[in-house]
């Protein structure tokens, strides 16, 4: 079913509805056909107790495993909110080292993000990244002007303790971003959802209503029912494809963050040079003092 996570979210409700509930009702019709209605009912003391216990059970796991795909997405949105703060700090510590290594820091940030939102994110929504493509754009790139500067103070040096702090949080949650994208739930979780499928929806089949058209009902909605919690496990299973993502705003809001840096900083130099230059012009005559 991971092919639904490319379809609009209304084609994926209709798609799981009528599959899932004209599945069943085709079930039920085919084993009325075969069982008459006076046996079913002979065993509804013991297929009611049955098909309680079975439906319980069924439930506790669908509960468990939508549990654990919230977690998992959960997770991915966390490692990209950190992915993006890791940045935002790294180019604030920037802002500490001296000229060209500044400008050339800032810069690979800068790129980094943008090709995070504008080139990985894509290509993970529709599963075409294939692998962990760490490159100049990427963190080694940002490894390497770090590594590369030689600090001539204490300052410095603390300056590049905690550019190694940020950026050793950036490559992990980098990596991570990438196994929550391509990795998939046990292909043994997918077979005890559909075997319960199975198993719990036939189980409704002992029970046999004098009106066809009512028991029909009941199990198209109990089917669609079970179908769509299926559907939100498929979704939250795979964080960057689907209806519902792992949004790249962080990466956003950190660019934001950036430009605000900047703009400070811009203002801070404007202010020192006027007042350096209001010295100079006291100090030469040409101004009077403040």
């Amino acid at each position: 079913m991971v092919y639904l996570l490319f379809w609009p979210v209304w084609l994926q409700v209709s798609f799981v509805v009528l599959v899932f509930s004209g599945l069943s009702i085709l079930g039920l019709y085919t084993v009325r056909r075969l069982v008459p209605v006076e046996n079913l009912k002979r065993n509804h003391e013991v297929a009611g107790f049955t098909f309680g216990v079975i439906g319980a059970f069924y439930g506790l796991l669908l509960a468990f495993v939508i549990v654990a795909a919230w977690e998992r997405f959960d997770r991915a949105d966390e490692k990209v909110q950190a992915e993006a703060t890791a940045l935002a700090s790294l180019y604030r510590l920037s802002k500490g080292f001296p000229q060209p290594l500044q400008h050339n820091l800032e810069q690979a940030i800068r790129d980094y993000v943008q090709r995070a939102t504008q080139v990985e994110w894509p290509k993970m929504r529709t599963r075409t990244y294939g692998h962990v493509a760490d490159n100049s754009t990427g963190t080694l790139g940002l490894w390497a002007l770090v590594a590369g500067y030689d600090p001539s103070s204490g300052r410095q040096s603390l300056l590049v303790d905690k550019s190694y702090d940020q950026l050793q949080l950036l490559s992990e949650a980098r990596t991570l971003r990438y196994m929550y994208g391509n990795e998939e739930f046990p292909s043994v979780v997918w077979l005890v959802i559909y075997a319960g499928l199975f198993i719990t929806v036939g189980f409704s089949y002992f029970f046999g209503l004098e009106t066809f058209p009512s028991q029909a009902l009941m199990s198209g909605i109990f089917a669609s029912l079970l179908g769509l919690t299926i559907l939100a496990i498929l979704e939250l299973a795979h964080p960057y494809q689907g209806s519902v993502v792992v949004s790249d705003e962080p990466f956003r809001f950190a660019i934001t963050r950036m430009d605000e840096m900047d703009r400070l900083a811009f203002s801070g130099a404007s202010d020192q040079n006027q007042f350096a230059f209001g010295l100079s012009a006291q100090s030469a005559g040409l101004a009077p003092p403040q």
